[in-house]
């Protein structure tokens, strides 16, 4: 049977291709698991200036930028450079999240890290719904729905992305939790509460001015006052909960990543308060809101990394700390049958083993 399903391989020569390609290295991977983060914090970016600029449908058709080009024309000036340059960030985008996924396919230990691939997967599956949501907002003139929910798609697609990037930097295995059952719920309720402000956010951008174009775009009927004050209230919340996280990963002596990320959160919530009652009484201006939506994202990746840092996984064993471990291999006892198979199955299995066995191997030589 191996032998029919190897000669079917190599009689197909799309497979025969994809078995030709080389294997991926994990530090090659963690370079486009990193690039890619950093579009999903980009086209947060890169979309608010299109709505900031009133340049929401500088491109009036999609995919399209006016009918029969896929280039703005003169007549679109600003507008349309705007919102070209926007599409052409996403398109690039595109290409990192297509190429992870497959990078994933070719990891050396995929069938162990199918955690990656699935993870991989999810960033090209929501990067073309993105695309489609990006078309349908265009089409109904940037109503404010559509474009709260473009804004929260990538919000989710960033914890697709933060998830990725930390797995990918951590060995296979099993979940352990070494801090109280409590702390990791706090973080939990902070994450979700974090979120809510994020919706809550959309709800007050659909409202006020700034929608993406002043002659067509629609705005939700919802007083401005109202909505502001209970997307202050949910802030002063999510602040709070920060505060005690910070003090909590302390008390609970966890580990010194989540001590920082939740110094982190701090820090940018703070910022963020900041320059949202700085914004909202100055009349809203565009340069302020520019800097709330990128704090925003900020905010919300240390909320995700926070969560992320409390439980623990296996160590991702780099092939420095492998070679570390072939040195003390060679002093060990010969007669320590123990000691000299961790250190065999260490080297054999370079992505992650079980760090306690190789730490104690190098702390009793």
């Amino acid at each position: 049977m191996a032998a029919m399903s190897s000669t079917a391989r190599r009689s197909n020569p799309v497979a025969a291709l994809w078995d030709r390609l080389p294997t991926v290295s994990p530090r090659v991977f963690r370079v486009l698991t990193l690039i890619s983060l950093v579009f999903l914090g980009l086209i947060v970016v890169t979309g608010g200036a299109v709505r900031l600029t009133g340049s929401g449908l500088g491109c009036p058709t999609w995919p399209q930028c006016g009918d029969g080009s896929f280039t703005p024309h003169s007549e679109y000036a600003l507008h349309g450079a705007v919102e070209f340059g926007n599409r052409m960030v996403s398109i690039l985008m595109g290409v990192f999240m297509l190429v992870t996924p497959l990078a994933a396919l070719r990891l050396a230990d995929r069938r162990a890290r199918r955690d990656l691939v699935w993870l991989s997967f999810g960033l090209w599956a929501g990067f073309v719904s993105q695309a489609v949501l990006g078309g349908i907002t265009v089409l109904t003139d940037l109503h404010p729905a559509t474009v709260a929910a473009h804004f929260l798609l990538s919000m989710l697609l960033l914890v697709d992305g933060v998830v990725l990037y930390r797995r990918a930097r951590q060995g296979a295995g099993p979940v352990t939790v070494s801090v109280r059952r409590e702390l990791l719920w706090l973080a939990r309720v902070l994450v979700v509460v974090a979120a809510g402000v994020l919706v809550l956010g959309t709800v007050v951008t659909g409202t006020g001015p700034h929608s993406g174009d002043d002659e067509k775009a629609k705005r939700f009927g919802f007083d401005i006052v109202n909505v502001a004050q209970l997307h202050a209230d949910s802030a002063m919340l999510v602040t709070g909960l920060a505060v005690a996280m910070a003090f909590a990963v302390r008390i609970a002596k966890a580990s010194q990543e989540a001590r920082r990320w939740a110094d982190v959160l701090v820090v940018t919530i703070v910022a963020q308060a900041a320059v949202g009652f700085t914004q909202y009484f100055l009349g809203i201006p565009a340069g302020l809101v520019a800097l709330h939506v990128t704090g925003a994202t900020l905010m919300w990746i240390a909320a995700l990394r926070l969560w992320l840092a409390l439980p623990d996984r296996p160590s991702l064993i780099t092939p420095a700390l492998a070679s570390a471990v072939v040195d003390v291999g060679a002093v060990i006892d010969t007669h320590d049958a123990d000691s000299a198979s961790t250190v065999v199955d260490a080297v054999d299995h370079p992505v992650s083993a079980a760090p306690s066995r190789v730490v104690t191997a190098q702390l009793t030589d």
